[in-house]
């Protein structure tokens, strides 16, 4: 099955905006979860919570790149 790419640069104010803030959540998500993780004591719920953090980090990642891919630069800091 072939899959089809949707240009990012298409897409509407509306679609940049709901982008921009899921952008700016998983962000948020990753930098406090960064911080939970550093109080945490127990290995096995330390390693859980950095995972998360990652995992937050690498969706905000994918986000950025289509932001900018959409010209947002400016707006990612």
């Amino acid at each position: 099955m072939q899959t089809t790419r949707t240009n990012i640069k298409n897409i509407g104010k509306a679609e940049f905006m709901s982008l921009f803030h899921q952008y700016q959540g998983e962000s948020l998500c990753s930098k406090k979860l960064s911080l939970y993780a550093n109080q945490i004591q127990n290995p096995e719920m330390k390693n859980i919570i950095s995972q998360m953090s990652t995992q937050c980090q690498e969706r905000a990642t994918r986000l950025s790149s289509f932001l900018q891919e959409a010209g947002g630069s400016q707006l990612l800091s």
